[in-house]
């Protein structure tokens, strides 16, 4: 005959084992959290289209993975301080940014371009009076003799010392514009993501400045996603979602109908091309997964499809 006792003991092992029953089940489904940085006076635009396919990747693995939260921690960070807390992961576990070495070696980047290497276009600001000097380029030495405006710190400035350009140096973006402005550049270079946001949010205050009409430098500089190395799942979670969107062209028409404006008034096919090369990509670079690139200039496209200005090299 079983005792009192006994039964009880038996009951307690019950409700701790439906306890940790339950307990495991809650641990199996809990959220995924992605966390990133927002600027404290609203949102930017180029963060939109971060946000929409990022979210878009969650979304897809519900299935597979659970639910999924995405927050916000309002800070503006150097790209040196974003990485110091991305490999802690305290705080954030999730941004985007162009490739670096130090980036791609302290943490897990997605190996998609986030919008296909359309940031590869190099556009430039420059001042009306520039315009026509810059028009008047026919080989890449006559435009490595104009004088371009960088960030030190920017990755396409790299580049483009690498390739011996005339680079003038400025500590950020608006010291960069008073340089132009003042005459002390010719050009400033911005990816095709950015030129035409940035150009409408300052030219009331700046009526010289234009967006240069002639050229387009082209090299790839993909932005991945990276995350955080203490967050395995969450970028296992955002591979599998952004894999899942290349293979069935949603991120390409995605990249396609947000940046459609942008495409328009880039008016690739009236430009003369200059590509150079980027030698601080990682080997891992994906450049011969053509399904990750959107170019302007292939046919399949029907952008560029007619007649086009064949790129000048020398």
């Amino acid at each position: 005959m079983v005792s009192r006792r006994e039964v009880g003991a038996v009951l307690v092992l019950g409700l701790l084992g439906l306890a940790c029953l339950l307990l495991g089940t809650r641990v199996a489904r809990a959220d995924d959290v992605m966390v990133r940085a927002r600027p404290a006076s609203g949102v930017e635009r180029r963060l939109e289209f971060s946000d929409l396919v990022l979210e878009e990747a969650l979304r897809r693995t519900v299935k597979k993975y659970g639910p999924y939260r995405i927050e916000w921690v309002t800070a503006v960070l150097a790209r040196e301080r974003m990485l110091l807390e991305l490999v802690s992961g305290e705080v954030y576990n999730t941004s985007v940014m162009a490739s670096q070495p130090s980036w791609e070696a302290q943490l897990l980047p997605i190996w998609i371009p986030l919008d296909m290497g359309l940031s590869n276009y190099r556009i430039a600001l420059t001042h009306r009076d520039a315009q026509e000097k810059i028009a008047a380029v026919r080989t890449l030495d006559e435009l490595k003799a104009l004088r371009v405006g960088l960030g030190a710190g920017w990755s396409s400035r790299r580049v483009m010392d690498f390739n011996q350009f005339n680079v003038v140096l400025g500590e950020s973006f608006e010291p960069l514009l008073k340089m132009l402005m003042a005459g002390r550049i010719d050009y400033f270079p911005r990816g095709m993501n950015e030129v035409f946001v940035e150009f409408d949010d300052r030219a009331s205050a700046n009526p010289d400045l234009v967006i240069e009409r002639s050229v387009v430098i082209d090299f790839p500089l993909p932005g991945y996603v990276f995350v955080s190395p203490k967050a395995p799942r969450l970028h296992k979670r955002l591979t599998e979602g952004m894999e899942a969107m290349v293979r069935d062209g949603s991120l390409r028409k995605m990249v396609s109908e947000y940046h459609a404006e942008m495409i328009k008034r880039a008016n690739f096919c009236e430009r003369q091309v200059f590509r150079i090369e980027n030698p601080f990509l990682s080997e891992k670079t994906p450049l011969k997964r053509k399904e990750l690139w959107f170019n302007p200039y292939d046919p399949k496209t029907g952008i560029c499809a007619v007649k086009v200005r064949k790129p000048v090299k020398k």
